[in-house]
């Protein structure tokens, strides 16, 4: 008889040490987890992962093995984990496209049986953050719809505003029309205060918002409810969320439209990303005379303690712009970069500068600076023998 006891105690101790290293949010098929939750009458719970995201697999590998969050998380929700980019993962994010939008991952939407958004998180959480967003999703006062509702019932309450605002952007949802009710119902005079500024801050992300023009033509006035470092920080923000895109879609038409508002705000950190941008669209459309407009006025503005970028951009002058003038800029970067460290790619890169410039000397004599430094560290100087030897035929 002991031994049986035994034995039925010890499967115990293996069942429930089990479930308490089964990992959280295993991919599972929705459909089956909505038929869970129904039946169960338990909320779910869908992580929206990518296979190549670090913050996605961190939580993976730590904290969604925390015993403890696994007890609450499997007693209270039906969990599931699906590959957002996967055809599944897609279809799903289509399904939901009115009610939440994944942005970032890892993203959690906890929603209820009848699909009901009750709270949207994105990013990597430590063990108590994550289990404070599950309990703000239980919580009726601080679930989405009860947020929505509250909003809507008074449009004049700020508090009301901030705290729809901020779920709305949770979900991924753009917030600006929310925000733009409450905003409507404020005189002129009234819109400088410190919970507005924390409206327009969180909900105003479209870079053609008259809230936007009105925050950067009265810098100083928000920079008063809040901080200058604040304000900077919002106008550098909408300009990467809504430039940034354009640029890397190569979208020139909506890219051109929108850049003079940025251009307007005056400030260093929107101009440098503003060269940044110009120089994705000239080269990878090919437009190296607008490349080298772009460069020439901007590298040494922005980039001059940048030697990967001084080495990148010269390399472009060297393979596709013959222009000496132009040259003779590639050169002085190159330079520039190499004083920030030395390198056999920035002897190799310089020596070509002048060769492609004609003036032999100067590359031969880059090229035996190279091959010096080189065998110093003991590296291989292939490339530059070779060069070195093209060079001497001359």
């Amino acid at each position: 008889m002991k031994k049986v006891i035994f034995i039925f105690l010890l499967l115990c101790s293996y069942s429930i040490s089990n479930a308490q290293t089964k990992a959280l949010f295993e991919d599972s098929n929705y459909t089956d987890i909505l038929k869970r939750s129904k039946a169960e009458n338990k909320p779910m719970v869908v992580m929206f992962y990518a296979t190549w995201c670090a913050h996605c697999n961190k939580m993976k590998s730590d904290v969604l093995k925390t015993p403890e969050l696994i007890s609450y998380y499997q007693n209270t929700f039906v969990c599931m984990g699906i590959n957002a980019e996967s055809k599944d993962g897609l279809d799903l994010k289509s399904k939901f496209k009115g009610k939440f939008i994944i942005k970032a991952y890892p993203t959690f939407v906890f929603l209820d049986s009848n699909e009901n958004v009750l709270n949207c998180i994105s990013g990597e959480f430590k063990v108590e953050e994550f289990m404070n967003e599950a309990k703000n999703a239980l919580n009726p006062a601080t679930q989405f719809t009860t947020l929505k509702n509250a909003f809507y019932a008074d449009v004049t309450s700020a508090e009301n505003c901030i705290k729809y605002v901020i779920a709305a952007r949770k979900a991924g949802l753009d917030a600006t029309k929310i925000a733009e009710s409450y905003l409507n119902t404020r005189k002129p005079e009234e819109i400088y205060t410190e919970a507005n500024w924390k409206i327009m801050a969180n909900g105003i992300n479209n870079i053609d918002a008259p809230e936007i023009q009105l925050i950067a033509n009265n810098k100083e006035a928000f920079a008063k409810v809040s901080s200058p470092t604040r304000v900077e920080k919002k106008l550098v923000f909408v300009v990467s969320d809504n430039l940034r895109p354009l640029a890397e879609a190569l979208d020139t038409i909506n890219y051109n439209k929108r850049r003079p508002i940025a251009e307007g705000f005056h400030i260093r950190k929107v101009d440098s990303l503003l060269f940044q941008y110009d120089i994705l669209i000239s080269e990878n459309t090919k437009n190296w005379k607008n490349y080298r407009k772009v460069a020439d006025a901007n590298v040494e503005k922005y980039l001059w303690k940048n030697a990967s970028n001084l080495v990148e951009i010269s390399s472009n002058y060297l393979n596709h712009i013959n222009d000496k003038t132009a040259l003779d800029n590639a050169i002085k970067w190159t330079i520039q970069a190499l004083t920030l460290g030395e390198s056999l790619d920035k002897y190799v890169l310089i020596s070509k500068l002048y060769q492609k410039e004609k003036n032999i000397p100067k590359a031969i004599e880059y090229a035996e600076k190279g091959k010096t430094f080189g065998s110093n560290l003991g590296w291989k100087t292939d490339d530059i023998d070779k060069l070195l030897n093209e060079l001497k035929k001359h």
